[in-house]
């Protein structure tokens, strides 16, 4: 591999880790689970194992797909470890898709679909940090925050 070759791959590697660390730190910053290091690791291991499928394709075309399912498989089950049902709360759901897609965003970028990647990227901590800056009621609720008729002894 020349000097070209190993400059993309590094640029590829440091754009998912980049939009991996924003994503990782939007959930960091709200307290949430799998913070920035996390997220670095799911868009980086997400782009090197599709980095390597590419180059097995060369001797195997189905190689691709096969990695493909498998990486998707892998990421449902670090996506499931973050979900907790207690009740009919269920917890993690946001932490999930978080895996997932920053997966997502890993795979983009080392296929060289460089505007999706970085587009879904920006998109994905945009709208989990809204989303996230919006307390849910009925949580807040639960962990004490009692509204003034629920303490009313009439």
């Amino acid at each position: 591999m020349n000097i070209i070759g190993i400059l993309g791959l590094l640029l590829k590697l440091a754009v998912s880790g980049v939009l991996g660390a924003v994503i990782g730190f939007e959930r960091r910053s709200h307290h949430k689970p799998i913070g920035i290091a996390g997220m670095i690791m799911i868009a980086v291991g997400s782009t090197t194992y599709m980095l390597l499928a590419e180059n097995l394709a060369n001797t195997d075309p189905s190689s691709i797909s096969r990695t493909l399912q498998g990486f998707l498989s892998g990421l449902g089950f670090l996506g499931g470890a973050v979900i907790f049902k207690s009740g009919f709360d269920v917890r993690g759901i946001k932490a999930a898709a978080a895996v997932w897609i920053t997966g997502a965003v890993g795979l983009a970028i080392a296929s060289s679909y460089w505007t999706l990647g970085i587009l879904v990227g920006i998109a994905t901590a945009g709208i989990m940090f809204v989303a996230d800056s919006f307390p849910d009621p009925v949580r807040e609720v639960k962990k004490g925050f009692e509204s003034p008729s629920d303490t009313d002894p009439r």
